[in-house]
C-alpha cells in the first residue's frame, strides 16, 4: 500500500504536465499559434474527428504522442465502470455537483484559480456542464480507443490546463510560491479522486451502496482516464483504498470558510445553479432547500462549513423527505429500465438532452491564452 508522505505530496505540488506545457510554450513563441490550437479544438467534438493537416505542428505532435491508451488498460473493466456510472446516472450527477465540486472549492489552491475567471460565480453552469460533458464522453461505448472520445477529451483538458497554468502565472504572480504549480499533479489527482472516491462515498450517503466489485470498476474507469489526462501513473492511486488514503493526506490543503472566501462564493453559486434547475412549483413547496440539504448530507456539517454552508434548521420532515427522494428515484429508474444496456442508453440521452438544453449543443473545450479566454471558457 502506497504511503502518501509529505515529501511525495510536495513533489506532486511542484509538478505540472510537461508534455502539454511544452506544447503550449512552443506555440506561444509563435504569434497566434495558441489561438489556432484553440480554434482547432473548438471545431470538433470529443470523438474521432480528423484534425486538419494544416493545424499547428505542435498540436499535431502532441495529439500523435498522446493517442495511445495506458499500458495494460482493461477494456472490460472500463465498460463495467461506465455501466456503473450510467446505472446510477442521476445520483452520480448529484454527487458530482454537490460533493465533488464543493470539495475542490474547499481547497484555496483550487478555488483561487477557479475564481480567477469570475464567470464561475455569475455562470456556474459552465463548469457543471463541463463536468457532465466529460462524464458523457468517457462513459460512451468505445470511448477508450485510440483517438476516441475519452482520448480526445483528455487531450483537450491537458492543453486547457496548460493554458490555465500560463494565465495564472501571469495574473497571480505570488500563487506558485504559496501553493506550488497551478493545476499541479496534486490538484489533478485530487480532482480525479473527487470524481471517483467522493462519488462512490456520496452514493452510499444517499442510500445506494455499490458492491465492492462495482466500486472498484468505477474507480478504475476514472483512474485510467486520469492517467490519460496527464497524471503520472506512479502518482495515481491504484485502488479505491489508496484513493481514500490520498484524500486523507490531502486534508491539510483544505481551509476554513473565513480563510477561503473564493471557495464560499463558488459554492454559493453552485447551490444557486442547482436551485435554478428545480421547477418553480417545487421551489414554492419548499424543495428549493433540496440542494443545500443534499450538500450537507454529502459533505457533512464540517465539510459544508468549510465552504460556508450552515445546517438547515426547522425543516426536519422536509429534510427527511428530500433525503428519501434519491433512493426512491433510484428504485423507480431501475424498475423502469431493468436492462443495463438500455438503462445506460437512457442515461446518456438524459445527460445529452440536459447539456443541449442548457448549452445549445456539446460543450467544447478551448485553450486559454489570456484572462479574457479564461472568462469565456466552456
Amino acid at each position: 500500500m502506497r504511503e502518501w508522505t509529505p515529501e511525495l505530496l510536495e513533489a506532486m505540488r511542484r509538478c505540472g504536465d510537461e508534455a502539454a506545457d511544452r506544447t503550449l510554450e512552443q506555440a506561444s513563441a509563435l504569434q497566434g499559434e495558441v489561438s489556432r490550437i484553440s480554434a482547432v479544438f473548438r471545431s470538433f467534438a470529443a470523438d474521432d474527428a480528423q484534425i486538419p493537416a494544416d493545424a499547428p505542428p505542435e498540436l499535431l505532435d502532441f495529439v500523435a504522442a498522446t493517442r495511445d491508451l495506458p499500458a495494460g488498460l482493461d477494456l472490460a473493466r472500463i465498460e463495467r465502470g461506465a455501466l456503473v456510472m450510467m446505472d446510477n446516472a442521476m445520483l452520480c450527477a448529484l454527487a458530482l455537483l454537490l460533493k465533488s465540486l464543493p470539495s475542490g472549492y474547499a481547497a484555496p489552491r483550487l478555488s483561487h484559480v477557479l475564481h480567477l475567471t469570475h464567470n464561475l460565480e455569475r455562470r456556474p453552469y459552465k463548469r457543471a456542464l463541463g463536468v457532465l460533458q466529460m462524464l458523457v464522453n468517457i462513459a460512451q461505448p468505445g470511448a477508450f480507443a485510440p483517438g476516441a472520445r475519452a482520448v480526445v477529451t483528455a487531450q483537450k483538458m491537458r492543453l486547457l490546463h496548460a493554458g490555465v497554468r500560463q494565465v495564472v502565472r501571469r495574473r497571480l504572480p505570488g500563487f506558485e510560491a504559496q501553493f506550488g504549480v497551478p493545476v499541479s499533479q496534486l490538484d489533478l489527482t485530487f480532482t480525479i479522486m473527487t470524481f471517483s472516491v467522493h462519488v462512490i462515498d456520496g452514493l452510499a450517503e444517499l442510500g445506494v451502496q455499490l458492491s465492492e466489485a462495482d466500486a472498484e470498476d468505477y474507480f478504475y474507469l476514472w483512474r485510467m482516464y486520469g492517467q490519460m489526462q496527464g497524471i503520472r501513473p506512479e502518482w495515481m492511486p491504484a485502488t479505491l483504498q489508496e484513493g481514500r488514503d490520498f484524500c486523507n493526506a490531502f486534508q491539510p490543503e483544505l481551509s476554513t470558510a473565513a480563510q477561503n472566501p473564493d471557495g464560499v462564493l463558488l459554492t454559493s453559486a453552485d447551490l444557486d445553479m442547482m436551485r435554478g434547475l428545480l421547477p418553480w412549483p417545487l421551489r414554492l413547496l419548499g424543495l428549493g432547500l433540496a440542494p443545500r440539504v443534499y450538500l450537507l448530507r454529502l459533505l457533512g456539517e464540517e465539510g459544508a462549513a468549510r465552504v460556508g454552508v450552515a445546517p438547515v434548521a426547522g425543516h426536519a420532515l422536509l429534510d427527511w423527505l428530500i433525503l428519501k427522494l434519491p433512493v426512491l428515484w433510484h428504485r423507480f429508474w431501475n424498475a423502469a429500465a431493468p436492462d443495463r444496456q438500455a438503462h445506460a442508453r437512457l442515461s446518456r440521452l438524459f445527460f445529452s438532452a440536459l447539456i443541449d438544453e442548457a448549452w445549445g449543443g456539446e460543450v467544447r473545450f478551448s485553450v486559454p491564452e489570456h484572462l479574457r479566454d479564461l472568462r469565456s471558457l466552456a
